[in-house]
């Protein structure tokens, strides 16, 4: 009785994992708009339209934008523009878990970055540009946006000037309210990347 019992939880169990794996394959098949719009059109009663999604509105084209290893590129500042569709074939951000590359057919992604380096490839040339801080799209088009607060080359800063305010940030730690604390915990990781991204040039 028991043995029939056993086999019958485990029989029970290979359906279980069985069905969820198909369930899981299922739900892995990769849909746009389009497919969105016919699989609801399929199930959803005829009284019903299929629901507008943020493309419904816009003109920007789904259609993959890449050349071969190239894809375009858009480089914006609140008062700047550092690239606007360059052809590049690689960029690397400075991520808020770490430092990571975008090629050509890179999978969409929204990003937060942290203050560091931008670099912008295109064969043996590399544009770099060091910013405050921002966000990073990649579209399924393959385009490449990058937004940040500040952006500017290494020779625009002065070192001198980078490393006392690196200082007066390091020496105010724990000081001040709350507000003062976090304002200088952000002036710290900016100066402190911006310290080190000039010093790796030198």
């Amino acid at each position: 009785m028991l043995r029939n019992a056993a086999r019958r939880l485990l029989a029970a169990g290979q359906r279980s994992v069985s069905t969820s794996t198909v369930c899981m394959e299922e739900a892995a098949i990769p849909a746009g708009p389009k497919e969105f719009a016919e699989a609801w059109l399929k199930k959803a009663p005829s009284t019903l339209e299929a629901p507008a999604v943020p493309s419904t509105w816009t003109n920007v084209s789904t259609e993959n934008q890449t050349q071969g290893d190239l894809f375009p590129v858009n480089f914006y500042t609140p008062h700047s523009i550092l690239a606007d569709g360059a052809k590049r074939d690689g960029v690397t951000l400075p991520g808020i878990d770490g430092y990571f590359g975008v090629k050509a057919n890179h999978v969409p992604i929204i990003a937060q970055l942290r203050p560091g380096m931008v670099e912008l490839s295109s064969g043996a040339e590399t544009e770099k540009f060091f910013i405050s801080g921002g966000f990073a799209f990649v579209h399924p088009n393959g385009v490449a946006d990058i937004c940040a607060l500040e952006a500017g080359t290494l020779d625009q800063f002065d070192a001198g000037a980078v490393k006392s305010a690196l200082a007066a940030a390091t020496s105010a730690q724990g000081q001040g309210d709350e507000y003062d604390q976090a304002a200088n915990r952000a002036a710290l990781e900016l100066y402190a990347a911006l310290d080190s991204a000039i010093d790796s040039k030198a």
